[in-house]
């Protein structure tokens, strides 16, 4: 049947447009597959309004009181995750409003909590929407996970608005605010067969599966990750470290590699890019000058600052039209030492006094080549990459955590708008990691402790008001400490 053009823009999937006794009418529908006649067939479902041309589409009364019913099923819905994750990242929130429409936004925030706290795919998310207090806060009422696709794959075509969104987590004046900036990338292999971006490529574990890349920008002084990418699996970092920081348009961002990435060859690529960068070296590279440390008067020649309590002597020199920094941390040498000297005894087919001889120097050492536009001393530079662990813990909460490290998406564009979902959960986790360490709570509890805690604290509907269920004094004052506030 042909409709007419002014009934046909209220086609969407899974329903069917009808015409009765001269009205257009919309029904629901839904598809199974016939096993006798191994085919699927179509099943008209519930009338859902009807179609004028003056009105447009009417909602059926007895669908909107079917809808009103199933939407409000739920009297017990968890608060303590709602809660939490929206004090966490409220700035986030905030700042992807201003880009994106309200309910995309919410939508998105909940997936990124159903991630963070559920490790939650696609389908299950419906599910802990009707369950989680967000679905009462929030304008959306009723989803499936067609909805959470749709709004991913929105998310995901527009990465303008999102790199836009990303821009305002530097603050106002994001050149300042970039200059102790690191970048680093991570790999996520991938099953799917439809994407164009996953590739077989290198990565630490050398199984060359086909995998993504994912490159990260961190904020030193703010303490999170402001910038992610989506790299194809077998482009080095080198190559789309120069793009990334384009798209970003940060100019004085410090690339801080690990010991692997030396080699002439990078660091040769780095300085045509324009890049900056402070990259380690291996202890046996013979680049390394160990000789003013061979003295015993060494240290009336050497420069010396403290960090954590340790003294670190450092000093500078030059070879082969590269400049590097070494310093020595006595302490750190003193346990290396010590410790190899012990494993002589018990390992000698590994460990020898040859060998420990060889590597004498060499212990508790640490040496870089940098390019850095800007001044800064040696103990800035140190500094800055003792602050790539707080990268690795990132990666490590990104990996092990939300066990993303395998991915399944076949849209290219719902895969970029479930990386957005992800970022935003590595935003939560990181933030509450902090407020750990400064609450000097990291020995008892880990972030995943405290997300399982609030999984224990719901609204329940009283006499038709929601109320907070009962909670410990422990746990109250475990949270306030956090800064996190369940009275309200």
């Amino acid at each position: 049947m042909s409709l007419p053009e002014w009934v046909r823009t209220f086609r969407e999937s899974k329903t069917e447009i009808k015409l009765v006794k001269g009205g257009y009418y919309k029904y629901a529908v839904e598809y199974r597959y016939n096993s006798e006649k191994k085919r699927t067939d179509k099943i008209t479902g519930v009338l859902l309004g009807k179609i004028t041309q003056q009105d447009g589409f009417i909602a059926s009364d007895k669908n909107q009181i079917r809808t009103k019913l199933d939407t409000n099923r739920v009297d017990i819905k968890n608060y303590g995750l709602y809660q939490m994750f929206s004090t966490l990242v409220e700035e986030e929130l905030a700042a992807l409003k201003k880009v994106f429409p309200q309910d995309v936004c919410e939508l998105l925030f909940s997936f990124a909590m159903f991630r963070w706290a559920y490790n939650a795919p696609i389908k299950r998310a419906p599910y802990y929407y009707d369950h989680d207090f967000s679905s009462q806060v929030f304008g959306v009422k009723s989803v499936d996970d067609k909805v959470f696709s749709n709004v991913l794959k929105t998310v995901g075509e527009q990465r303008t608005k999102v790199v836009e969104w990303m821009k305002s987590l530097l603050g106002n004046d994001p050149v300042s605010d970039a200059e102790f900036v690191m970048m680093d990338s991570t790999h996520v292999h991938s099953k799917s067969d439809l994407l164009t971006v996953n590739a077989k490529g290198y990565n630490p574990d050398f199984d060359y599966e086909r995998q993504v890349r994912l490159m990260y920008l961190f904020s030193a002084q703010m303490q999170k990750p402001v910038y992610y990418r989506l790299i194809n699996g077998n482009i080095t970092d080198v190559k789309s470290m120069s793009l990334c920081m384009e798209e970003m348009k940060v100019e004085n961002v410090i690339y801080i590699a690990d010991k692997g990435f030396y080699s002439k060859e990078n660091i040769a690529m780095m300085k045509l890019e324009g890049l900056q960068y402070i990259v380690p070296l291996q202890r046996k590279n013979s680049l390394i000058d160990y000789k003013p440390l061979r003295g015993a008067d060494f240290k009336l020649k050497l420069s010396y600052f403290i960090y954590q309590r340790r003294i670190i002597w450092y000093y500078r020199y030059e070879a082969e039209g590269e400049n590097f920094i070494t310093f020595l941390d006595e302490s750190l040498r003193a346990h290396e030492e010590s410790d190899y000297a012990a494993r002589i005894v018990t390992l000698p087919d590994s460990y020898t006094k040859d060998k420990f001889i060889d590597k004498l120097n060499g212990f508790g050492t640490l040496t870089f080549t940098c390019n850095i536009k800007s001044e800064k001393t040696c103990e800035e530079i140190y500094q800055a990459y003792k602050q790539r662990n707080e990268i690795e813990t990132i990666f490590d909460a990104y990996k092990n955590f939300l066990l993303a490290d395998v991915m399944y998406m076949q849209n290219r564009y719902v895969l970029e708008g479930w990386l957005t979902a992800n970022f935003i959960a590595m935003i939560a986790y990181h933030k509450l990691y902090l407020r750990l360490r400064e609450a000097k709570k990291l020995n008892n509890y880990s972030p995943k402790d405290i997300i399982e805690l609030s999984k224990s604290i719901y609204r329940l509907k009283i006499n038709n008001e929601w109320k907070i269920s009962e909670i410990t004094k422990k746990t109250r004052d475990l949270f306030k400490l956090l800064k996190i506030d369940y009275l309200t």
